[in-house]
């Protein structure tokens, strides 16, 4: 999948398409359903709406997605308006939260009961539960189930550039100060209140940062810890009702998360639960793609180094309480857990082993078990154009975006349109009486027109029985069998029809349209002027034709229409009357067409005819009707069977030769040429599987591959493709 143009970088400005996977216990993935995903899997409803999502937030009971025009799209369980949508109902797929329109957002934050959303013009809007009062909202409502602004005095004339959530409280920050709300557990950054006030509902600055040498860039909370990072690279935690700072100098920080915490299990007995603490995990990127590590069980930051047979360049990471996401500057996406202590030393040397040859500058370091944090790493599958990545805090769902397949694409490729009837058409206007093709010839007045049984059989019912019968069945009387013509096909001999008129039957018949049937078509026929010059046979003499057309025509043709009228001469027989070659031979063509399309039994075609006028000497079409897409089945006309295919695997499929020909080049290099295969009668073999002979076939006589469109394997359609 690394397989691509250097051109090709994937970014996450890009168009973009979320994939979920995870249990989906709450309705969190936005597929529909309950069913839980064992790999990422597309959410196929902003793809199909064309909306391209920059960031997406993953929580216990609710999804939060933000479109990169600004919209917000929530999903999974309701209760306490945490979705925001005026009301309590579960939503299995994301719903746009209406009550932003016309707000741009450009950041979103959630936690288990509440969300919160940051506009480009600095405005804060929440919704959700207000339990822990971390909706900011004065007076305290319980719920607030639309967004709702939130408006402090202490934020009037402050530009907010960020907000995060944990499950008691939310935080907001500008890049002089950050500001806290919620229940004050430890991780506010603040002592408890002296007066026993657990709650603080407004937000309110955290003094301990505010310093005029700090300016902040990052800010990342979890449920039970805050951290912040300032542009000179300082790193504080805010927990147990203290400020720390656990690292400096960490400069061009990009990204930083955090996971676990304690709470002050005094502060609310009701909701907290004692020695519920979690160790706390802090990850930080900078932008050469460094990720670093500070774990409380250390309690010093430390570089991660990935157990992984070659070097990877980390773009995105995502961090949960039992392992690391990442996204790889080229698309791909892994999971990292970290190295247990007591492995045996035999591992650990060839971690060390691994590390170093992943690594170009491990040697350097004097002691890697003190200095770097082991990762060992997972291929995650179906990720190659990500450039994100979420998770929820208990690692139970996951997320990733990834770009567009189109994004890097100078020309799209898109499904040619189907040319089943032009090639059908081809067929017939380049058969001839001496290719090996064809398997029937029709002579109509002074006109030679090779065909094939097959094609006529299938399309009409009168063809049908004509060649089982092979012509001598007194219900044909105006078509009979002559002779054989110069290839030894059968020769039909067909009375009391006009030869152009026969033609463009035929062209109907092959592309279920003609040329009758075209809006502005002048008809080349010439009609009789005198009504008793029209006899049951036609010929040169009785049929005047258009001199210009026979000026055109070859020494050849000439000659083969001649020796085709001179075959076909019998006894004349006598005259009719006036009154009844009229009705037989009207002036008006397309009237004349609809008799023959009746005398063959093409009704579709008589129908498609009452549409169309002839006026002023071209074809007016008054009300065009569309006819349907004939489909050719080989499991028809098997008396017409002409050629057999044999698999390598022994199965046979018995074909007609002219749809071979016609639909496939190859084919008609071997069938109509002189290839030994054109002319032996033993089934031709082909290097192929049955199954994937079985697609070909198909495909070649109906236009369509169902078996690969109904095929639940995802290699199958490769295969085939391929052979």
């Amino acid at each position: 999948m690394k397989d691509r143009p250097n051109h090709v970088v994937f970014k996450n400005t890009d168009p973009t398409d979320v994939y979920t996977w995870g249990d989906n216990t709450n309705f969190t993935l936005g597929h529909g359903s309950q069913n839980s995903k064992n790999h990422p899997e597309l959410v196929d409803l902003f793809s199909r709406s064309g909306v391209y999502i920059k960031q997406v937030v993953l929580c216990k009971f609710h999804s939060v997605f933000l479109s990169q025009k600004g919209q917000v799209y929530t999903c999974g369980h309701g209760p306490g308006g945490r979705l925001g949508h005026g009301d309590e109902q579960t939503c299995l797929v994301p719903r746009l939260v209406e009550g932003l329109n016309g707000h741009n957002c450009s950041q979103v934050a959630a936690a288990e009961d509440h969300t919160i959303v940051l506009t480009e013009d600095g405005c804060i809007y929440t919704f959700g539960q207000n339990t822990f009062h971390q909706l900011g909202i004065i007076p305290p409502p319980s719920i607030c189930n639309v967004p709702r602004q939130m408006q402090a005095k202490y934020l009037k004339g402050r530009t907010i550039i960020g907000v995060a959530a944990g499950r008691f409280h939310t935080v907001l920050w500008t890049k002089e100060a950050v500001y806290t709300m919620g229940l004050n557990g430890g991780q506010l950054g603040y002592l408890l209140d002296p007066n026993g006030e657990k709650y603080v509902t407004a937000p309110r600055q955290v003094s301990a940062l505010h310093h005029k040498d700090i300016t902040l860039s990052l800010v990342a909370a979890s449920d039970g810890a805050t951290v912040c990072v300032t542009t000179r690279g300082d790193i504080y935690l805010l927990t147990d009702y203290q400020c720390k700072k656990i690292a400096s100098k960490q400069l061009n920080l990009k990204k930083v998360l955090v996971s676990g915490g304690r709470l002050e299990y005094k502060v609310d007995p009701e909701h907290l639960k004692e020695n519920a603490s979690e160790k706390i995990c802090i990850l930080a990127m900078d932008g050469a793609g460094r990720v670093f590590c500070w774990r409380s069980v250390s309690s010093s930051l430390k570089q991660c180094r990935w157990a992984y047979p070659r070097q990877v360049f980390i773009s995105d990471i995502a961090l949960n309480r039992n392992e690391i996401l990442f996204v790889t500057q080229d698309g791909e996406g892994f999971r990292g857990k970290w190295f247990d202590e007591k492995r045996k030393s035999s591992e650990k040397k060839e971690i060390l082993s691994n590390l170093h040859n992943s690594s170009s500058d491990v040697s350097c370091v004097p002691d890697t078990n003190s200095v770097y944090e082991r990762i060992r790493l997972e291929k995650l599958t179906f990720a190659h154009r990500a450039v994100s990545v979420s998770t929820d805090p208990s690692g139970c769902n996951f997320a990733i975006l990834q770009s567009d397949p189109k994004t890097s694409l100078y020309e799209i490729p898109a499904v040619s349109s189907s040319s089943f009837l032009e090639e059908l058409g081809k067929l017939l206007r380049e058969a001839d009486e001496m290719d090996s093709i064809h398997d029937v010839t029709f002579q109509v007045g002074n006109r030679i027109f090779p065909a094939h049984k097959y094609i006529l059989a299938l399309r009409s019912d009168f063809f049908q029985k004509l060649f089982l019968s092979d012509g001598t069945s007194l219900d044909f009387t105006d078509v009979y069998r002559k002779d054989e013509d110069s290839v030894g096909c059968p020769l039909f001999v067909v009375e009391k029809v006009h030869p152009d008129l026969f033609e463009y039957l035929l062209q109907f018949i092959y592309t279920d349209t003609c040329d009758f049937l075209t809006h502005g078509f002048k008809p080349r026929i010439i009609l009789n002027k005198k009504p008793e010059e029209y006899q049951g046979t036609l010929n040169p003499h009785l049929n005047k034709m258009n001199s210009h057309e026979d000026s055109k025509k070859s020494a050849f043709e000439v000659y083969k229409s001649n020796q085709a009228h001179t075959i076909s001469e019998k006894p004349r027989s006598k005259l009719k009357s006036s009154k009844k070659v009229k009705s037989i031979g009207e002036d008006d063509p397309v009237k004349m067409l609809q008799n023959v399309a009746k005398k063959f039994g093409f009704s579709n075609l008589c129908s498609r005819l009452d549409g169309v006028r002839f006026e002023n000497e071209k074809i007016n079409v008054i009300a065009k009707k569309t006819g349907n897409k004939p489909k050719l089945n080989q499991k028809k006309c098997s008396f017409v069977y002409d050629v057999t295919m044999k698999s390598v695997d022994g199965k046979e499929f018995p074909c007609h030769k002219c749809v071979l020909c016609a639909r496939l080049d190859y084919f008609h290099s071997m069938l109509s040429s002189s290839w030994i295969e054109a002319s032996n009668c033993a089934a031709l073999e082909m290097p192929i599987q049955s199954d994937i002979l079985k697609v070909i076939l198909d495909y070649l006589y109906t236009d369509e591959a169902v078996l690969i469109k109904a095929q639940k394997s995802l290699f199958f359609p490769t295969y085939a493709m391929n052979s």
